[in-house]
């Protein structure tokens, strides 16, 4: 009887920090997303400068995609905008990344770790605020990378969470002036953000169906 190999998806999806019903299934989402959320988080404490608030009519700082963003909208508040770099394959752990076999199923689980990045840009009419934003991010990643590991929905920690494995590195650019023909000049400062997710995949054989058994039994006489 032939068999096939099909792959398993056996590791759940990362949820978002701020709705548990929204999950973030690749790499390059949690990266990107993770991030944001991340930085919404922090400007909700009611204690820092700037209030981030979902409604954009109550917000006192824009964080966004940037696809989303308009620069038009620096002439009102500041802006954190997020840009996702490349993402790779790490090829980290074991032979041909296997993590487990199980000889009775032919099944087997591999895990890897991939790495990307996302580029924080701290937009503001004034070079001081945006450079206050960006130190503020930058000191607050790093402190809190061991943190962010395990950070879940709403900001509960939560054990072997989905989202970052690591973060491993965090700098902070210097301040440069933006010039545009419809706008007024403005300042950003980037903070860049790399960081590694951990996947987990399994493949088993599966087995071809098999449509019909032909049985012949013979009796022989003594």
């Amino acid at each position: 009887m032939a068999t096939e190999t099909e792959p398993v998806n056996s590791q759940g999806d990362a949820p978002s920090l701020h709705d548990e019903t929204r999950r973030y299934r690749y790499p390059h989402e949690i990266i990107k997303n993770y991030s944001l959320e991340i930085c919404q988080l922090l400007f909700s404490d009611p204690r820092s400068r700037y209030i981030w608030d979902i409604s954009q009519e109550k917000t006192q700082i824009t964080i966004c995609d940037k696809h989303a963003f308009n620069q038009d909208q620096v002439n009102q508040q500041p802006c954190i905008v997020a840009s996702r770099g490349p993402i790779a394959w790490m090829n980290t752990s074991g032979f041909q990344q296997r993590q487990d076999l199980d000889w009775r199923t032919g099944r087997e689980t591999f895990t890897d770790l991939q790495r990307g990045g996302v580029t924080l840009s701290c937009f503001s009419k004034a070079g001081a605020e945006a450079e206050e934003i960006a130190g503020f991010l930058y000191e607050s990643f790093q402190m809190l990378r061991s943190v962010l590991r395990k950070i879940g929905a709403q900001g509960r920690m939560v054990p072997n969470h989905l989202g970052f494995f690591r973060i491993q590195a965090v700098t902070m650019g210097e301040e440069a002036l933006v010039r545009s023909n419809s706008a007024p000049e403005m300042s950003v400062v980037p903070v860049a953000i790399s960081a590694n997710v951990q996947r987990r995949w399994s493949v088993e054989p599966k087995a071809r169906t098999l449509l019909k058994i032909n049985t012949a039994i013979t009796r022989k006489d003594t």
